[in-house]
């Protein structure tokens, strides 16, 4: 298994991939540098949660967005070169799968992990009060994390199955809106898309007082639900769509 991922990390070091998630990342720290002039809280003690409040909807925007950039490069190599039907006659189809996925889950970790760091340099850069704590920190990677390895998911499947890479980076930015209007439109199937658990694992509300224009942070119970149908749909997902590229793949079985 280290063999066949090293081989994949090698089929992709020179395609400066890593460019992708940098650029996402750097465009959220100017991003918020720019919201955080224009905030108007009811107190320092709710710097850290309009940070992760205002991280959560930008990640809802961004990361379809980038997942879908993501995917493509990670896939399009061997669908230019219209080369899967090779690799499959060396290696386990499941297996190539595997390292997709797999090298695609190592740059969205990454990525999560660099926004922890944006965050504690952002906060630090603005004097924010306190500290995030335990709680929100395990909201964020389940809100930040999971939901991105889910995006990431559905995004590396559009991708491995198009032949054109147009219709994947479509869906990714048509995600980018759906997960957007879940912010402010409440229906009632938001549960079965996926781009809207940015949302619905939001852990941060808001009151605005329209009077004095200031607003105040506090935190929100996890939906547990929606937890509970995510943690279930993307193991669901991952033995689906593994199943469907061994069918549909041409080469050895």
């Amino acid at each position: 298994m280290l063999g066949e991922w090293k081989t994949e990390w090698m089929k992709v070091r020179r395609r400066k991939i890593a460019l992708v998630p940098a650029a996402f990342l750097l465009f959220t720290f100017l991003w918020l540098s720019w919201a955080v002039r224009s905030s108007h809280m009811e107190s320092e003690e709710d710097s850290w949660m309009w940070l992760l409040m205002c991280l959560g909807l930008v990640n809802t925007i961004l990361i379809p967005a980038m997942s879908a950039m993501l995917a493509s490069r990670l896939c399009d190599a061997e669908l230019k070169g219209n080369t899967l039907k090779l690799l499959c006659t060396m290696e386990e189809k499941g297996r190539l799968f595997d390292m997709k996925l797999l090298t695609g889950a190592s740059y969205m970790g990454v990525y999560v992990a660099a926004e922890l760091v944006m965050m504690a340099a952002f906060g630090r850069m603005h004097n924010f009060a306190g500290g995030i704590t335990l709680r929100q920190l395990v909201c964020f990677l389940l809100q930040s994390g999971l939901v991105s390895m889910g995006v990431l998911l559905l995004q590396m499947l559009l991708s491995l199955f198009s032949a054109n890479q147009i219709l994947p980076l479509a869906v990714g930015l048509a995600g980018s809106f759906l997960g957007l209007f879940s912010w402010f439109i409440r229906l009632p199937f938001w549960r079965a898309v996926v781009w809207a658990y940015y949302n619905l694992l939001g852990y941060i509300g808001q009151n605005w007082d329209e009077s004095s224009r200031i607003v105040s942070y506090y935190e929100v119970p996890l939906d547990r639900w929606a937890l509970i149908t995510l943690l279930a749909a993307l193991p669901a997902g991952y033995i689906l769509g593994r199943q469907l590229f061994i069918h549909r793949t041409p080469g050895c079985g």
